[in-house]
């Protein structure tokens, strides 16, 4: 399952070497769960061809603070996950998750 989202603010922060977190997402966390192993497309809009993405690696959840709650992806960045462009149909929100019952 692939997941477009659209990225306004760049918070994106490097971990590793091409390994990277980007968050804080509204989003159940069973949701998340079964996006791991997907790839993960950066839009700044919805009808504009991604400008970053990569492999999710995994997940958490914002602990406390303004964020509490919220999700941070973890991901490996890919190459072939930028100028990927997808349909305006399906997004909720800023959001559009690809091969998962909404």
């Amino acid at each position: 399952m692939n997941i477009h989202l659209i990225e306004h603010l760049n918070n994106f922060a490097k971990l590793s070497d091409n390994v990277w977190e980007s968050g804080w997402w509204t989003l159940d966390e069973n949701k998340a769960q079964k996006l791991v192993g997907g790839e993960i497309f950066f839009h700044k809009k919805k009808q504009e061809p991604s400008f970053y993405g990569g492999t999710i690696l995994g997940y958490r959840v914002e602990p406390d603070g303004e964020y509490q709650g919220k999700i941070i992806f973890k991901l490996q960045h890919k190459k072939s996950c930028r100028d990927v462009r997808t349909d305006k149909s399906g997004w909720s929100k800023e959001m559009k998750i690809i091969g998962m019952e909404q």
